[in-house]
C-alpha cells in the first residue's frame, strides 16, 4: 500500500510537471511575462554549474517539490536557460521542468535561483501559501520559546553547513586510523562510515533517507530544508567488538550489554549514531531508523529534550512506518498491553522520568502504543503536541494546547482502547 501511495504521488507530480511543460512549449498565457526572462546570465551560470550534481530541492510554483533530484542538463530557450532536465530521486527517467514554473532551486544549502517577485503569477499561490504557513509556525514557536527563555537552534548559512560536514569528515579520518576497514559514503542528509559491504549497506542507508522524509512530512518541515548541523554521521560496524571499542575510544563510554546502537546528541547540534549490524537484518534496519530519529528530534526546533517515553515512543513508531516488515515493535506492544491488562498500570516512573532516564523494557511497547494511539486520533494535533514539547512546554501544557485534554484524560482514553478504562498515570 505504501509503495502504491508513493507511485500515486510521483505520478501526480509528473502530471503537474507535464502540464507546466506543455503550457510553456505552447506559449500559454499561464506565464504571461516569463519566457525565461528571470534566468539572468548570473542565474544561468549558477544553474549550469550544477549539471550532473544532486540538488537540494526544486520548488515548483504549484507548491510541489522535487527533493534531491539530479540535474541532468538544461534546456536552452532563446539562448538562455529555459528549463531544467531533472532525474527525480529513485527514478530512472528524467523529466523536463520549464523554468517559468520554478519558484526556487537550492543546491549545497544555498539558493542558486529564485523567481523574481515581480513575475510571481497565480500559479505560485499554493507555494506561497505553504511557505507562509511554515514561516508563521516558526515565528510563533520562536515567540513561545522566547517567553520561556529558550532559544531555537540557530539557522546556519551554507558555508557553516559545509564546515560542519568537513568536521565530521575529519572525525571519520581519525576513526579510520583505528578502524581502517571503514569506507565512507554520503547521501544528502547522512555521512556513513561502515565496514559492511556497500551492496549490503545500500538498502539500509535508503531507510535513513526515508526516515528523514517521513519526519519532515509529520512535522510539516518543507522537504529539502536543512535539519542536521551539516549531516548526521552514522558509524556502522559488522562486529559488536568493534562497535564497543569505538564507543570506548571515541565517544567516551561503555555500551550496556544487548545494545546494538547509540545516538549521540551534542549540545552544539552535532549528531553521531554508532551501531553494529547483528544477525537480524530487519532488526538492524529498524534500529538504524530508531536511533537516527532520536537525532532528528534533537535537531528539530530547539535543543529542548523530549521526555523519555515520548522520545522512545516516536522512535519505535517511526521504525514501524519506515521498516514495516520488522515485527519487533508489534511484539513489544502486545506484551505491554498484556502487562497493562494484568497490572492496571503503566509501571513506575513512565511519565516522571527525565529526558535522559531509561524507561523499562516493557514500557517501550507502551510508549510506541501511546504514540500510535495519539497519531491515529489526530496526526496534525500530535505534531503540534510534539512541537509544544520542543518549545519547552510541559506534557500537560502541550496536551491542553493541542488535544484539549489532560495527561489523565489521555491515559484513560488509551487504557479504554486496551480494555482497561481505569488506567491512570
Amino acid at each position: 500500500m505504501r509503495h502504491a501511495v508513493m507511485r500515486f504521488r510521483q505520478t501526480r507530480l509528473r502530471g503537474a510537471v507535464s502540464c507546466l511543460l506543455v503550457a510553456w512549449l505552447a506559449g500559454s498565457p499561464l506565464f504571461p511575462s516569463y519566457a525565461g526572462e528571470d534566468a539572468t546570465p548570473a542565474d544561468a551560470a549558477a544553474i549550469r554549474k550544477h549539471v550532473g550534481n544532486v540538488l537540494d530541492v526544486v520548488e515548483l510554483a504549484t507548491g510541489q517539490r522535487f527533493v534531491r533530484p539530479t540535474l541532468m542538463g538544461v534546456v536552452e530557450r532563446k539562448g538562455n536557460v529555459g528549463g531544467l532536465k531533472l532525474r527525480p530521486e529513485g527514478e530512472s527517467k528524467p523529466v523536463v521542468v520549464p523554468l517559468p514554473g520554478v519558484v526556487k532551486v537550492i543546491a549545497g544549502r544555498e539558493t542558486i535561483y529564485e523567481a523574481a517577485s515581480r513575475n510571481t503569477s497565480a500559479m505560485g499561490f499554493q507555494a506561497r501559501k505553504l511557505r507562509e504557513a511554515y514561516d508563521r509556525a516558526e515565528r510563533e514557536s520562536a515567540e513561545r520559546m522566547a517567553a520561556r527563555g529558550l532559544a531555537p537552534w540557530p539557522a546556519l548559512a551554507s558555508e557553516e553547513h559545509e564546515a560542519a560536514v568537513g568536521e565530521l569528515e575529519a572525525f571519520v579520518g581519525r576513526i579510520r586510523v583505528d578502524f581502517p576497514r571503514l569506507q565512507t559514503s554520503a547521501t544528502h542528509e547522512f555521512l556513513v562510515a561502515t565496514d559492511i559491504p556497500p551492496e549490503t549497506m545500500a538498502a539500509f542507508v535508503a531507510s535513513l533517507d526515508r526516515m528523514h522524509d517521513f519526519l519532515c512530512d509529520l512535522y510539516g518541515i518543507p522537504k529539502g530544508k536543512p535539519v542536521w548541523r551539516g549531516k548526521c554521521l552514522v558509524v556502522a560496524f559488522s562486529r559488536e567488538d568493534d562497535f564497543r571499542a569505538f564507543e570506548a575510544r571515541f565517544m567516551g563510554g561503555d555500551v550496556p550489554a544487548g545494545v546494538h546502537g547509540v545516538c549521540h546528541q551534542r549540545h552544539d547540534g552535532r549528531v553521531v549514531m554508532a551501531c553494529h549490524r547483528g544477525s537480524d537484518e530487519l532488526a538492524f534496519a529498524h534500529m538504524l531508523v530508531h536511533e537516527t530519529s532520536h537525532g532528528f528530534n534533537h535537531r528539530w526546533i530547539s535543543p529542548s529534550r523530549m521526555p523519555a517515553w515520548l522520545n522512545e515512543g516516536i522512535a519505535e513508531w517511526v521504525g514501524t512506518q519506515v521498516v514495516p516488515a520488522c515485527t519487533q515493535v508489534a511484539i513489544k506492544e502486545a506484551r505491554a498491553a498484556d502487562f497493562i491488562r494484568k497490572n492496571g498500570t503503566l509501571g513506575p516512573d513512565f511519565f516522571s522520568g527525565a529526558h535522559d532516564a531509561k524507561i523499562q523494557p516493557v514500557q517501550y511497547g507502551m510508549a510506541s502504543g501511546l504514540v500510535k494511539f495519539m497519531v491515529s486520533h489526530d496526526r496534525k494535533r500530535f505534531a503540534a503536541f510534539v512541537r509544544r514539547v520542543k518549545e519547552g512546554a510541559t506534557v500537560e501544557e502541550s496536551l491542553d494546547a493541542t488535544f484539549r485534554t489532560s495527561l489523565a484524560g489521555l491515559v484513560k482514553s488509551y487504557g479504554a482502547s486496551l480494555g482497561v478504562p481505569s488506567l491512570s498515570p
